[in-house]
């Protein structure tokens, strides 16, 4: 029997898998999207992954606790092998982009001299060790990165010095904005909830509770850097800047310390790790279900093998970006269209069992 995951494991563990590069970028993002006061529209972005949450939480309440395997269990594997080959690719993906897209960044801004390949294959290195392990000793070791990482957020208290009202505007929405595809820019930055469908089975007790949790924390510290940074920032300029959140960490100074910035991007990195690590988790479960022949460790090998020779495709950071925004608009629809399904399923499978029973 697997291990169960307590709500804070899990609560962690969904946090970590959200936190991805996007942050760097995101109160920029936000401003163009959003235009003036953006920052209030995260709270709107918060609320819909939330309503995500409930339907993930209600294929498992429905179908009484059965994992996301056991409810597919009732159609043949040529069936399911479609489907699930699609979602293993785009997680694969999308875990694979995250990673090289911050490898790009920490290159371009501090290591200019250090080669790709060096940070890819540490990056590969480390999530085949987490790999290896299963998910509780995987949440286990996010609880240990999570109180290392924490306390980043609380250099945003080094800006209230400089922090104005004024420059916030009294004026909400306002400018050249693009709520539609902006918007669904701001939401791809919380995925990573998504493959709690996949583990919601394993947590032990208050799964919903635990999961909203996950995604509040990850909420706050977004809403926290991008309130910050419009404070700090006037918008024009912020509309300007390419990395606001590395241009706020320029400002901050330490008498032991030269560079702040580049120390915390680097602690970054870690949980930059742990998103690929669970995306290439969920695309190695999926994989394990359809080819179960192979053995898991063969299986994750050849997983990053892939998803090494892949890092190498873009050149730029802007071939990431638009590798990643198609990857993550079909992310998202997995997410909303997957939990939908299985209710689906789960209720047409009830119906069928109840049926001879009734004749």
């Amino acid at each position: 029997m697997k291990e169960k995951l307590s709500p804070f494991q899990a609560s962690i563990l969904v946090y970590l898998i959200q936190s991805g590069v996007t942050i760097f970028t995101l109160p920029r993002l936000v401003a163009e999207a959003f235009g003036t006061n953006g920052w209030i529209g995260l709270i709107f972005v918060f609320l819909i992954v939330n309503i995500n949450l409930v339907l993930i939480w209600l294929v498992y309440k429905i179908s009484k606790g059965k994992s996301f395997f056991e409810i597919i269990s009732i159609f043949p594997k040529w069936i399911t092998l479609p489907v699930n080959l699609f979602i293993a690719v785009v997680w694969m993906l999308l875990g694979v982009f995250v990673m090289v897209k911050f490898s790009m960044i920490l290159k371009v801004l501090f290591y200019q001299n250090a080669s790709l390949f060096y940070f890819f294959s540490m990056g590969y290195i480390l999530s085949y060790l987490l790999l290896k392990k299963d998910l509780y000793q995987i949440a286990k070791s996010t609880v240990v990165l999570f109180y290392f990482s924490i306390w980043t957020v609380f250099l945003l208290a080094f800006h209230l010095p400089e922090f104005s009202f004024i420059r916030l505007t009294p004026f909400i929405f306002k400018g050249d904005t693009d709520m539609a595809q902006g918007g669904l820019s701001i939401f791809t930055a919380l995925l990573g909830y998504e493959l709690s469908i996949l583990f919601i089975h394993l947590i032990e007790r208050k799964q919903l509770t635990s999961l909203i949790v996950g995604n509040s924390i990850t909420s706050i510290v977004y809403l926290g850097v991008t309130f910050v940074s419009f404070g700090f920032f006037s918008f024009d300029q912020l509309l300007r800047e390419m990395y606001p959140v590395v241009t706020l960490l320029g400002y901050i100074s330490f008498p032991v310390l030269e560079r702040v910035e580049s120390f915390t991007f680097s602690i970054f990195g870690l949980k930059v790790l742990m998103t690929t690590v669970m995306y290439l988790w969920g695309t190695k479960e999926l994989l394990h279900y359809q080819f179960k022949k192979i053995k898991s460790n063969y299986l994750l090998i050849g997983i990053l093998i892939i998803s090494f020779l892949v890092s190498f495709i873009p050149k730029v950071i802007k071939d990431v970006e638009q590798w990643l925004k198609y990857i993550t608009y079909a992310a998202t629809a997995i997410a909303f269209i997957l939990p939908i399904l299985l209710i689906i399923i789960v209720l047409f499978t009830r119906k069928m069992n109840r049926k001879p029973a009734n004749d």
